[in-house]
């Protein structure tokens, strides 16, 4: 019994001394900066995009991921607000949407520094809702195409209140991150 002991201990101490500490101060890293612009899904399916009235901007759940980043963005024209992405984010999300939207809105959360900025919906064409708020029409072009951030749906007639598109905090991003036009 005192072998086995004495065999434990010996491998304890052995590995103890294997783990030396470096007595060196360890160089503090960076925390890694947030992206200027990204468009989150919101995670709870059970909130479509005519619901998002009901829900303080803060209190709705995004996805893991952002589903536009803002590496994804080649440019975004403030004036018509319309953005422009890479052929691979453009696929990515004619993927997201390959299995169909829902009629009444997928809705998404625009954040600049990880700030929540406002919450719209991406909508299909084919919708007979209407909604107040902003939208992104469901993407269909294979060839890619400009995200057009519009009011209301169908038209913009359908719209009311404050545009929450042209917010500072988020002008200021896209600039810092040179992706303004």
């Amino acid at each position: 019994m005192n072998k086995k002991i004495s065999l434990a201990l010996l491998f304890i101490v052995f590995i103890l001394s294997a783990c030396q500490v470096n007595a060196e101060t360890p160089t503090p890293q960076a925390e890694p900066e947030s992206d200027a612009f990204e468009l989150y899904l919101v995670a709870n399916s059970q909130i479509s995009g005519a619901d998002l009235a009901r829900y303080e901007l803060d209190e709705l759940k995004l996805a893991e991921d952002p589903l536009i980043a803002t590496k994804d963005i080649v440019d975004y024209h403030w004036e018509t607000q319309t953005i422009n992405l890479s052929e691979d984010a453009y696929k990515k999300l004619m993927a997201a949407f390959s299995g169909g939207m829902p009629m009444s809105g997928l809705p998404f959360v625009i954040t600049a520094h990880d700030e929540r900025i406002y919450a719209g919906a991406f909508w299909s064409q084919a919708s007979s809702l209407t909604f107040d708020g902003v939208v992104i029409w469901q993407p269909f072009d294979p060839a890619g195409a400009p995200l057009f951030i519009t009011l209301g749906y169908p038209t913009q007639d359908f719209f009311t209140g404050e545009d929450p598109r042209y917010d500072e905090r988020l002008k200021q991003a896209l600039e810092d991150a040179d992706l303004l036009r």
